[in-house]
């Protein structure tokens, strides 16, 4: 439907497919359609800037144009039962959609018209380029509601004259104090529109502008029209990376302008967790990584350099069955210790980064997938899938940390996820709450269908870390 006079940017989903319960009313006076029947109806853009679905070249109004081609669904009122398309049969501010429907509709009931760029299966804002043109194409999104006056036939007849559309995005327009050549946006309170009969929710936008840019128009489409923290991840144009928060309130189909000043990406941030009178800060890469993206090296547990094969053979702590170090009270599945943290000596970040640093433990993470701690977010970020973690702590709700989903795990010397899309990081503690012994140690488990969660591997495999540091 509607062709945005130019606009914004984008970014990732997840699909959840789900059908909706038909409606229907139970009286006498109800008349039903038969199966074939024709629409016609005129639309409008709008009731006024508010309402229409572009952003205008002077970025002080909104304004958008129907293209003839342009696809509406018609959909009932809970939006996931298509009932028939539409078409727009010329360009302009108003035009009339023309089309048939496939199932019954019935006299009194409401319904909805909406238009998903070019009737494409879905509104895809993940990704998006920073201009009005490119959300013109590809990221808009209006919708009408319609009643049923009358069925005379095989023609439907709606109450409302003119179908009037409004725009279920919002378009900001950021300027960053800084060049830079990608932005992750995320936020809890981001949705996408898609086909009847799909849905899909998001949490992040990829700027990944065509060169570099210092201003994006970007498209958004909210869940609440409520003040919502949106956190910043930016590669500058210098290569280096830089992190901010913004608190912003977005109603969909207005338009905003807001600045956003970047800060360079510290080696760690402070969430606001504390224990025994510390606060364990994260650090915002891997151990052995380039950028908040990357993976890093791969590590055994209790070893402190990568080194394959990643087997029991290679081990140099015992074997699956006998271990000789880390057995904090199975004798008989190894030599007794009394250990079940790793001790400085064997903590990879500890030999690698120095005094201070150290691998998280169990509690670490518990701490990070805390609800009442932490808000997590599924993200794409730096060329990667991953969560975004970020601190609902009061004082330091503009904190987050960015950990990606990495491809399993190493065993022998290739990587390994069962096909099951899963990652894992190493925590510092030895499993102890099952029948495995101490041949297992704790982890961070990511999977691309659930949410993340602790779980625990096998100590001679390959696993990345996520430094902590304790002030």
């Amino acid at each position: 439907m509607v062709k945005i006079n130019r606009f914004l940017l984008a970014s990732f989903a997840l699909f959840a497919f789900f059908a909706c319960s038909k409606t229907s009313l139970q009286t006498e006076e109800i008349i039903e359609s038969p199966k074939e029947l024709k629409i016609s109806v005129k639309a409008n853009k709008g009731n006024g800037s508010s309402l229409t679905k572009a952003l205008s070249e002077n970025g002080s109004s909104i304004s958008a144009l129907w293209e003839a081609g342009d696809v509406v669904y018609i959909v009932n009122v809970a939006g996931n039962k298509e009932y028939g398309q539409l078409v727009a049969q010329s360009d302009g501010s108003s035009t009339t959609l023309t089309g048939s429907v496939t199932k019954t509709m019935t006299v009194g009931t409401s319904y909805k018209l909406r238009y998903l760029q070019k009737g494409e299966d879905y509104l895809y804002l993940v990704s998006q380029k920073g201009t009005l043109e490119d959300i013109a194409i590809n990221h808009d999104m209006a919708e009408a509601t319609v009643t049923v006056k009358s069925i005379d036939g095989d023609k439907v007849t709606f109450e409302e004259a003119v179908a009037n559309f409004e725009s279920k995005i919002s378009i900001t327009k950021f300027t960053f104090d800084r060049n830079v050549t990608w932005v992750g946006i995320y936020s809890s309170n981001l949705k996408t529109y898609v086909r009847p009969g799909y849905s899909a929710n998001y949490s992040c936008i990829s700027l990944e502008p065509d060169s570099e840019i210092n201003t994006a128009y970007v498209a958004l489409s909210t869940l609440e029209d409520k003040k919502t923290v949106y956190s910043f991840l930016a590669k500058g144009s210098d290569g280096l990376y830089y992190m901010s928060a913004k608190n912003v309130k977005l109603q969909n189909g207005k338009y905003y302008t807001t600045s956003v000043t970047l800060h360079p990406m510290p080696e760690y941030v402070d969430l606001g967790f504390e224990r025994d009178g510390h606060h364990i800060c994260w650090a915002t890469k891997n151990l052995g990584a380039s950028s908040p993206g990357q993976f890093g090296n791969y590590y055994a547990w209790a070893k402190t350099v990568p080194e394959s094969p990643y087997s029991w053979d290679n081990y140099p702590y015992g074997s699956y069955s006998w271990i000789t170090k880390y057995d904090p009270d199975r004798s008989d599945q190894g030599v007794v210790d009394g250990l079940s943290v790793l001790l400085p000596e064997d903590d990879a970040a500890t030999q690698n980064l120095g005094s201070g640093w150290r691998t998280p433990t169990l509690n670490d993470f518990k701490d990070l997938l805390n609800s009442e701690k932490t808000e997590v977010m599924y993200v794409f970020a730096d060329s990667r899938w991953g969560y975004v973690f970020r601190s609902k702590i009061d004082g330091y709700t503009s904190k987050f940390i960015f950990l990606p989903r990495t491809n399993g795990y190493y065993k022998d010397d290739a990587i390994t996820n069962n096909g099951s899309n899963r990652g894992y990081y190493w925590s510092a503690n030895i499993e102890q709450t099952s029948w495995t012994s101490a041949s297992f140690a704790n982890t961070l488990e990511f999977s691309s269908t659930s949410s993340p969660s602790t779980s625990m591997m096998q100590r001679a495999y390959g696993l990345v870390v996520r430094p902590v540091y304790v002030q």
